[in-house]
């Protein structure tokens, strides 16, 4: 899935108003799993200027790529660190791994060729998906519907509870990320 949908679901299932420092932990740990992505594509793209598919069909596959996306989605770590929280009473730590646990079971299932080591270090394992968020050939344009219709009825339920209007702006910004990112694919790979 995609980042901004792993936002909306951990916000929505654990994030409370009035509760700031919570809340912070539930977007960090949302975002965390896809961090490394982010700093290869960034460092790629405009410090090394690789070409785009470059970065996705070779460098991402590379070291330490691959090692660091290990690490940030793997599954015994985040459950260490939930375990670690519950064990010692640090609730933010706890809270942290459960958002990017959250995270990690909603990409379980929809990656395909780009499968993550989800067990890693303990296994290289990688479980590919018949379903893909954004891969054609594995219905990633039924899942990338499926996802918008929940990133909707996400955002409303979190429009609902969060009063502060940052948020309501921020689920706007969110809301024209959909047709964004699918908008910049089109023209990156077309014009």
């Amino acid at each position: 899935m995609n980042t901004p949908t792993h936002l909306l679901i951990s916000i929505a299932l654990l994030a409370k108003p009035d509760a700031p420092r919570r809340n912070m932990a539930v977007i960090f740990g949302a975002l965390i799993p896809d961090l490394s992505i982010y700093v290869l594509f960034v460092w790629a793209k405009l410090v090394a200027q690789v070409p785009e598919q470059e970065i996705w069909r070779h460098l991402y596959w590379q070291e330490p790529w691959q090692t660091l996306s290990g690490l940030s989605n793997s599954f015994p770590l985040y459950a260490m660190l939930v375990a670690l929280g519950v064990w010692r009473g640090w609730t933010l730590l706890a809270i942290f791994g459960a958002s990017a646990l959250l995270h990690l079971a909603f990409d379980f299932p929809f990656h395909a060729s780009d499968a993550h080591r989800h067990f890693w270090p303990f296994s290289d394992w990688r479980f590919h998906s018949p379903l893909s968020y954004w891969d054609g050939g594995h219905y990633g344009e039924l899942v990338g519907i499926f996802e918008l219709a929940m990133a909707i009825a996400l955002m409303a339920i979190i429009f609902r509870r969060f009063k502060e209007v940052w948020v309501k702006v921020a689920l706007a910004i969110g809301l024209v990320s959909y047709a964004a990112v699918p908008l910049y694919f089109m023209l990156a790979h077309h014009g």
